[in-house]
């Protein structure tokens, strides 16, 4: 679930912190990359589980509502909106589910009104005014309505963008991550007609080992990392080298050195694209020219060996 670029951001962000440390740096690191882990996966399931929640807020204003002399019939049907979802009706059914949300430090509640804003908002949307009209809306109708629901939630609620930053330092880097694997579950549900909530499996478990030794690798072989760069940056402005491009610039090489089974091209364009972010406007234009020349140079040494056909020069 969680991505390879973001697994790359972690460790960049982790080697400026450790940046004066040494080789005892690393099982320190080993430990929070775990827990970050955890956190990722327990985000996840608290962003799901927004909408058991959340329909138990829409619960309480239709009985309200119900109590009226008038009640607004509109407003009670759009109360029952997530009752006519067969994925809310798995999930809330989910005994599995329900216990793992059991066991989270984390409640909707605590965030005030953030449930009325979102009904408020909510039903001025296209999405919203499109699906309450279908008192049995088909299973593309479903996916449909939930895939905008948590678009708008991600994208554009900045009270569920705020909440989740109270509660995640990491929510800026993880949350498109997180809407991805969301998204994936909604998906797989309406296409495999069963619910499958993610686990730490065994690509998980792979992806924080290649997070552990790149960080591991560019902490060990620092210096001889660090020789390479800058006999390959001669005719650079040091100037324009900052802490993150010799970050980056280390985190590659190694990745050029160590991981037999990354393209050297895949490697740049991750990095080139991170630089974007995590660097100044024209870092992308330094590291990809450096990057490339170190690229030709060391394989010309023979010291990129890369696993698979044609992977030295990809």
């Amino acid at each position: 679930m969680l991505s390879r670029r973001n697994i790359r951001i972690k460790v960049l962000q982790h080697l400026y912190a450790f940046q004066q440390q040494d080789a005892n740096s690393v099982p320190a690191f080993n430990k929070q990359m775990d827990k970050h882990f955890s956190d990722y996966y327990k985000f996840y399931y608290f962003s799901l589980r927004f909408l058991i929640d959340f329909d138990t807020f829409l619960e309480s204003e239709r009985d309200i509502e119900k109590e009226k002399y008038f009640p607004n019939k509109t407003h009670i049907r759009n109360t029952e909106v997530l009752r006519r979802l067969d994925f809310f009706k798995a999930l809330e059914s989910s005994e599995d589910f329900v216990a793992t949300c059991g066991k989270l430090p984390y409640d909707w509640r605590k965030h005030g009104d953030l449930f009325d804003r979102v009904f408020v908002d909510l039903v001025q949307y296209e999405f919203f005014k499109d699906f309450s009209v279908f008192d049995q809306p088909n299973e593309d109708v479903q996916k449909d309505f939930l895939v905008n629901l948590y678009e708008f939630l991600f994208n554009e609620f900045e009270l569920f963008d705020n909440a989740m930053e109270d509660e995640y330092i990491h929510w800026e880097d993880d949350s498109a991550d997180i809407l991805k694997a969301v998204i994936g579950t909604i998906t797989s549900f309406y296409e495999k007609k069963r619910l499958k909530i993610e686990r730490m499996g065994e690509k998980q478990l792979e992806d924080i080992q290649f997070g552990s030794k790149l960080f591991e690798k560019c902490i060990v072989n620092r210096e001889q990392l660090d020789e390479v760069i800058l006999s390959n940056t001669a005719n650079w402005d040091s100037e324009r080298l900052t802490i993150n491009d010799m970050i980056m610039l280390r985190m590659a090489l190694a990745e050029f050195l160590y991981f037999e089974t990354i393209p050297p091209k895949v490697t740049i364009n991750e990095y080139l694209d991170i630089a974007k972010s995590y660097s100044t406007p024209k870092s992308h234009l330094f590291l990809n020219g450096v990057l490339d020349k170190i690229r030709i140079v060391l394989s010309e040494k023979g010291q990129i060996n890369k696993i698979g056909r044609g992977l030295k020069n990809e």
